[in-house]
């Protein structure tokens, strides 16, 4: 269950999403929640759900597969294909 945005926080709405994201709510190459999800999650606007999800992309907490939606990053060095066994 996602935390509760806390409003009277100094640290921004997006950087709250993020911060439950890292905790392990999802795991490496799982689904990040679309847009329409985070807002429904976390009650935030169009604009907070986007920036989280832009920053955890920037940060290299989240990669975007066209088509398919963006996903948890594995920031232990290693790629879906080297975990797999697959070297290509």
């Amino acid at each position: 269950m996602a935390s509760e945005i806390d409003y009277d926080s100094p640290t921004p709405p997006y950087l709250q999403i993020i911060r439950d994201i890292e905790s392990g709510a999802l795991a490496v190459d799982r689904p990040i929640p679309s847009e329409s999800k985070l807002i429904q999650r976390w009650g935030v606007a169009r604009d907070t759900a986007r920036r989280a999800v832009r920053h955890l992309r920037e940060e290299g907490y989240a990669y975007t597969v066209p088509q398919r939606g963006t996903y948890v990053a594995d920031r232990s060095g290693t790629t879906p294909q080297t975990r797999s066994g697959d070297p290509s």
